[in-house]
């Protein structure tokens, strides 16, 4: 009887939850808002990075799978000393089709000829193959193809090659 009554009042629950129980006035349930990203991608400009935290502060991440972003110190928009066997561990972030270069946000060609590429502050932007997911820095500070790996933070000002500081950051993308 016990179990009868149990199966009873669970699905007389979930009648009076599927209908809206709570006597709101709406007539239905409605769904809780989706979280936005921190930033958003201004309207035609392509796969921008976005500025989400990651490890606890502000860092560029892919929009589309907000896998944190890096830049190689001793790598440069004029240089690219990330090729070959290098880009297999650090995947280079590509822009799409369309995309177009914003305040510290770049396009550069690729000296390897593959194409192009993000950069930010002058800095190309790469993946991590390390990480597996969204707020991950596994690659942070890691030493490896001739140099050390960074997370790229909007608020950059480690000193590119030659030891001159980068530009101050303006815009949107700082």
């Amino acid at each position: 009887m016990n179990h009868r009554l149990g199966i009873c009042l669970f699905v007389l629950a979930v009648a009076v939850t599927a209908c809206g129980g709570g006597g709101s006035g709406s007539g239905g349930y409605t769904t809780p808002p989706v979280p936005q990203p921190s930033s958003t991608v201004p309207a035609g400009t392509g796969n921008l990075p976005l500025s989400q935290t990651v490890a606890g502060a502000p860092a560029w991440v892919d929009p589309t799978s907000s896998k944190t972003l890096y830049y190689l110190d001793v790598d440069t928009a004029a240089g690219g000393t990330c090729t070959g066997g290098c880009l297999a561990v650090w995947p280079t972030f590509t822009p799409s089709s369309g995309a177009q270069s914003t305040g510290n946000v770049t396009i550069v060609t690729r000296s390897d000829g593959t194409g192009m590429q993000w950069a930010y502050v002058g800095h190309p932007l790469y993946t991590f193959t390390g990480d597996s997911g969204a707020d991950q820095a596994n690659g942070d500070n890691f030493p490896d193809f001739g140099g050390h790996w960074h997370v790229a933070r909007p608020s950059l000002t480690t000193p590119t090659p030659g030891g001159t500081p980068p530009p101050k950051c303006t815009g949107g993308y700082c």
